[in-house]
């Protein structure tokens, strides 16, 4: 993908099929090993932006979320190192799925994000 073509890709709110695609195998199990730097990474930190953007969307079109999102709100956050963000998602998901304890990229992304925190007991 040549730089020009970065560009648009990066200033359009309209998902690529490619970006779909992959957007849906990223969660937090690529935690530490995926980059945002460089220009690969530069694409899938624009990637990554779009798809937040995207489902901060969905989130705020229906009344009643399909708990899911938020976990992959979670992991798009935490891949991009916004730990807050992937904080306050990750809760979000924690309070509306009875069954959070069964997804385990969810209880590792939240793990990642409480050790960034320093939250944790030994």
């Amino acid at each position: 993908m040549t730089s020009e073509q970065v560009g648009e890709v990066m200033t359009s709110n309209a998902p690529i099929p490619a970006e779909v695609g992959l957007s849906t195998a990223y969660d937090s199990r690529l935690f530490g090993f995926m980059t945002t730097e460089g220009e690969e990474g530069a694409q899938k930190k624009a990637m990554l932006n779009k798809a937040i953007a995207q489902l901060e969307q969905e989130i705020k079109k229906k009344e009643v979320s399909d708990p899911k999102i938020y976990c992959k709100l979670g992991h798009y956050h935490l891949l991009l190192g916004e730990y807050s963000k992937a904080l306050s998602a990750y809760q979000k998901f924690f309070t509306l799925d009875s069954e959070y304890w069964k997804d385990a990229t969810f209880l590792y992304g939240l793990g990642m994000v409480y050790f960034h925190f320093s939250a944790y007991q030994w």
